[in-house]
């Protein structure tokens, strides 16, 4: 049976059962896709917390290293756009990778997904118990509880929100990311204003302020401050006019989100002065961010960026619970996993069989971790470390699939853009994405935050899940030809 990839289509067609019932439904707007998967992101979070690694390991010349990260995903934009238009159900990075790659790298890859955001899911997850916590005992002045009764709240919450209508958590998002942008930019406009120690310096856009001997590091940890690209495809299904919202929110994703990093972290920079910054940082890292908002904002600043960090985990989250139940819904449609996964909710539109599976897939996790008295700090190193550098080995398959895609349509690419859209941007893309999973691979006991051995095992674990997911599809290709016919998001022949 041939793994040939699907036929050109003139748009996105989202693919519908016999009875159609298997198709998503929502509105959601470009606006919307935007905030989706910068919610993922977590801008609070990021610059509350990783921006300060991002410094640590890349000096002062941080900026620049989220410009470089940003020109990197841009490139990555530009393929994956292209090939967008020609899929007939572009539902996820699985899709794109299953039409260029073929059907067993694409089910290996979409194992791989599963797993990645499962480990992200748990390790935020883990870390929102924590400072969820710390938030009610200190600032409010609440009683202490277990992080897992948060943690485990947080996935009620969010079970319930992916059974009703997208259009439901997407308003919540919104509404979650706007506070936390706002915030951040009245810390940036204010230190713009007022300047910091040694006024308003130009030197951290300096190629020369960069520690070239932290800054493979550097990078890495400003890739995985990008997560959550992968929305605009998992949601197409309940976008509206997607040609032309997949596309725009894939672009304006990541030239908001780049240019927000690259402003937020010259801010910070400024504000404690490129001489007395990593000094702050190696005193206290937690309060980098919370002190300087205090200095240059007030106090209400501060503690708003207290509560706002627990609202951008959450929304972290809950972005996280959507994309995680699309994807099982996408592999019980496509009859991969058991076919319930795939079933819709007449009145909503949403995946809720699979929403509730993940939520309590998720939480029954949780409690295993509070019976074993796992630490919560090990577990968000550990299994959030492991989660991003599995979703950017997606997006590298990405990369390679569109090449591969276009190059058996020679044909088709016989102009400049075209190449440059098909085959020169993708290259350069894969190229720097494959770099930072190399970093990443190579000093995975500092990204992950365990030891060598721990390192590993964990690398191990992830190329074991790719070849569970090949070698299920290729029983599938000799035992269930008609389900083999269905990976990556096609239609099953009539």
């Amino acid at each position: 049976m041939s793994e040939e990839s699907p036929t050109p289509s003139a748009g996105i067609r989202p693919a519908k059962g016999e009875n159609g019932s298997r198709s998503l439904s929502g509105h959601i707007g470009v606006v919307e896709l935007i905030f989706s998967v910068l919610a993922f992101a977590a801008p609070m979070l990021v610059v509350a917390s990783f921006m300060a690694v991002v410094i640590t390991f890349g000096g002062v010349g941080a900026p620049l290293i989220f410009l470089i990260t940003t020109v990197v995903l841009l490139l990555f934009c530009v393929g994956y756009v292209k090939m967008t238009n020609y899929l007939p159900n572009p539902g996820a990075f699985y899709a794109y990778i299953t039409a260029g790659l073929g059907k067993r790298v694409g089910l290996g890859a979409s194992f791989l997904a599963v797993f990645g955001y499962s480990l992200f899911a748990l390790g935020s997850g883990s870390f929102f118990g924590v400072i969820t916590n710390s938030f009610v005992v200190e600032t409010l002045g609440g009683p202490e509880l277990p992080w897992w009764i948060y943690s485990i709240a947080c996935f009620v919450v969010t079970g319930t929100l992916g059974y009703l209508r997208i259009g439901l958590s997407v308003k919540l998002l919104s509404a979650v990311l706007a506070l936390e942008v706002l915030l951040v930019m009245v810390f940036n406009l204010a230190v713009t204003k007022t300047g910091g120690p040694e006024g308003r310096s130009l030197a951290p856009f300096d190629p020369g302020s960069l520690n070239m001997s932290g800054l493979a590091l550097g990078v890495v940890f400003a890739s995985v401050c990008f997560l959550g690209f992968e929305a605009t495809a998992v949601f197409c299904e309940e976008t509206k006019d997607p040609e032309r919202t997949v596309p725009r929110a894939a672009y304006l994703s990541v030239l908001l989100i780049g240019g927000f990093y690259i402003l937020s972290a010259w801010a910070m920079i400024t504000a404690y002065g490129t001489q007395n910054i990593l000094g702050a940082i190696d005193e206290d890292f937690a309060a980098v961010f919370p002190n300087a908002m205090e200095t240059y904002v007030g106090v209400w600043g501060r503690d708003a960026v207290l509560l706002l960090t627990v609202g951008s985990c959450f929304a972290c989250m809950l972005a996280v619970q959507n994309i995680m139940s699309r994807y099982c819904f996408h592999l019980g449609a496509d009859r991969i996993l058991p076919a319930g996964l795939g079933r819709v909710h007449p009145r909503f539109g949403s995946p809720y069989v699979s929403s509730v599976i993940v939520a309590a897939a998720v939480i029954t996790m949780f409690v295993v971790f509070a019976v074993t008295g796992a630490d919560p700090a090990i577990l968000y190193g550990l299994l959030s470390g492991t989660g991003g550098v599995v979703i950017m080995i997606l997006m590298f398959l990405t990369s390679l699939a569109v090449v591969a895609f276009f190059q058996r349509r020679s044909s088709e690419i016989n102009s400049p853009r075209a190449q440059w859209s098909a085959r020169i941007a993708p290259t350069i893309s894969a190229i720097g994405l494959g770099i930072v999973i190399y970093l990443s691979l190579k000093h995975f006991d500092m990204v992950t935050g365990g030891s060598a051995v721990i390192a590993a095992l964990l690398q191990v674990l992830i190329v074991a899940v790719f070849v569970v997911g090949w070698l299920f599809a290729t029983w599938l290709r000799g035992n269930r030809p008609e389900v083999f016919a269905t990976i990556g998001r096609n239609k099953p022949p009539a």
